[in-house]
């Protein structure tokens, strides 16, 4: 891949499938990113090198098993995952979607109210995702679902349990990764993810197996997709139609979990693809009416925090902004 700070991530995860992710990637250069992923099958060894850099290996990893050692990449891939705005950004589609509910609320740059489908604690049908305690969640995406450039390692993770641990809520985090620390507020932190340095739209979804076949089934699915597919210059509308395909199997694979949609973090240079892209993302979630999709918007996050690794990371404030805005969209149903 070019553009950049681009990483070579190598090897695939299957959900579902078997063995531990290991290796770490190159920072900067292009690179040719990962093997192709087994849908719910056991592990896919090896991956591709990242061209000016180390080779990255590792195989794939049951969801929710046991945490493999991998994932915490030293290169940084050319756009991650989302970062959240200012804690008074509104947390988009926290208001329910078909069955009517509150409004998004917050202040400018948000766009409230964007749902497709109840989210949580919005829905007039009362839909609450989190079926036991802890409510299990994937964070699913790239290097900064991973947390790359943030100094514990756990990106959004961290600052989010945080605030879980501070309300007295229940979670635990999923996926055959895991970075960050041990512990967060006194409590053991969950290291687990599904943060892959340098995937694509594509390779993302090439992580979902079949439907209803999680090994273990996620309540809330925290997803930020299309950085790495920017920084690239690939086509907006492509890249819209993939993240479409993306929600539409994570709905047949989880049918009764929320899906929380980042409208991606922006850049920290001008692309106009990315301004293509973001503009795309609310009417592919408004769309997905089958299954509890709703979006959060976070490419209002100021860029002064948009300086990691290269140009597209965001800082430990930026990762704590995003924490504020995936909390607001799922708080009311995490359980006590």
């Amino acid at each position: 891949m070019t553009g950049r700070g681009g990483a070579g991530a190598g090897g695939s995860s299957a959900l579902g499938g078997s063995s531990a992710l290991g290796g770490s990637s190159a920072l900067g250069g292009s690179s040719a990113l990962g093997g192709s992923s087994a849908l719910g099958g056991s592990s896919a060894s090896g991956g591709s090198s990242a061209l000016g850099g180390s080779s990255a290996s590792g195989g794939s990893s049951p969801l929710g098993g046991s945490s493999g050692t991998g994932g915490a990449a030293t290169g940084g891939d050319g756009g991650r995952a989302s970062s959240g705005g200012a804690g008074g950004h509104p947390a988009a589609g926290a208001a329910g979607g078909k069955n009517g509910g509150g409004s998004g609320g917050g202040q400018s740059g948000g766009t409230a109210g964007t749902t497709s489908t109840g989210g949580a604690g919005g829905s007039g049908a009362g839909f609450n995702p989190c079926k036991a305690s802890p409510c299990v969640i994937l964070p699913l995406g790239d290097s900064i679902t991973h947390g790359f450039s943030s100094t514990d390692d756990a990106g959004y993770r961290s600052p989010l349990f945080k605030l879980i641990v501070a309300a007295n809520q229940n979670v635990t985090f999923i996926g055959s990764l895991a970075n960050g620390p041990t512990t967060v507020s006194g409590k053991t932190f969950p290291r687990n993810h599904e943060g892959h340095d340098g995937f694509t739209v594509t390779q993302i979804t090439g992580l979902v197996p079949p439907a209803k076949s999680f090994s273990t089934t996620p309540h809330i699915v925290l997803l930020h997709a299309g950085t790495n597919d920017m920084t690239m210059n690939a086509d907006p509308t492509t890249v819209a139609n993939q993240l479409s395909t993306l929600i539409t199997n994570l709905v047949n694979a989880a049918p009764d979990a929320l899906i929380v949609v980042a409208k991606i973090v922006p850049l920290g240079y001008s692309n106009s693809n990315y301004t293509s892209y973001i503009a795309k993302i609310p009417g592919v979630v408004q769309s997905h009416t089958s299954g509890h999709v709703v979006m959060v918007d976070m490419s209002t996050l100021p860029t002064s925090d948009i300086r990691g690794s290269g140009n597209v990371h965001p800082t430990d404030k930026g990762y704590a902004d995003m924490a504020d805005l995936w909390y607001g969209a799922i708080k009311s149903a995490l359980p006590k």
